[in-house]
């Protein structure tokens, strides 16, 4: 986002907003949901033993056992399952339930933008965090000012780290 004419000082929220983008974060559950639709629903051949689902067959279930091994559980939830289980669950039925690929994704994006008001652990919420982390400490548009100065000041070192800090 660094690289775009006029936005390469803006802080990143600004960057993203800009450009209609979403998180890395955001990108990444959003395409294991897209993932887990194709396998839960049928749609591929491959990794239907991954998820372990509900009888109605529209929830995940956890495969890891309470009685587990305390890290064996931590490293389990980088596993997709377990990664994605409280967001899929989180989906209302018309979304799980959709009839291709094209239209769960549809589904989704509608869903993510009627519901961005009354959000509680939805996917969407992980920009949110992340930028958090990014921008919300007290100092951040101190150290932000700063660097844009030196960049301003040493226009090759923006060049070099691929900023663009020219405007048209």
């Amino acid at each position: 986002t660094r690289l775009a004419d006029n936005i390469g000082l803006l802080p990143y929220s600004q960057r993203l907003d800009f450009m209609n983008l979403t998180t890395l974060g955001e990108r990444r559950i959003r395409g294991d949901l897209i993932e887990a639709f194709k396998v839960i629903s049928g749609k591929v051949d491959y990794a239907s033993n991954v998820f372990k689902v509900s009888r109605s067959g529209s929830n995940i279930l956890s495969k890891i056992n309470n009685n587990s091994n305390k890290d064996i559980c931590k490293l389990r939830q980088c596993f997709l399952p377990d990664r994605i289980k409280n967001y899929w669950n989180k989906l209302p039925g018309s979304v799980k339930n959709s009839e291709s690929i094209t239209s769960f994704k549809i589904n989704l994006e509608k869903f993510k933008h009627e519901s961005k008001k009354d959000s509680c652990y939805n996917f969407w919420e992980v920009s949110n965090l992340i930028i958090d982390k990014i921008e919300g400490s007290p100092s951040y548009k101190t150290r932000k000012e700063k660097f844009n100065n030196y960049l301003l000041d040493n226009p090759f070192v923006a060049r070099k780290k691929g900023i663009n800090i020219y405007t048209h």
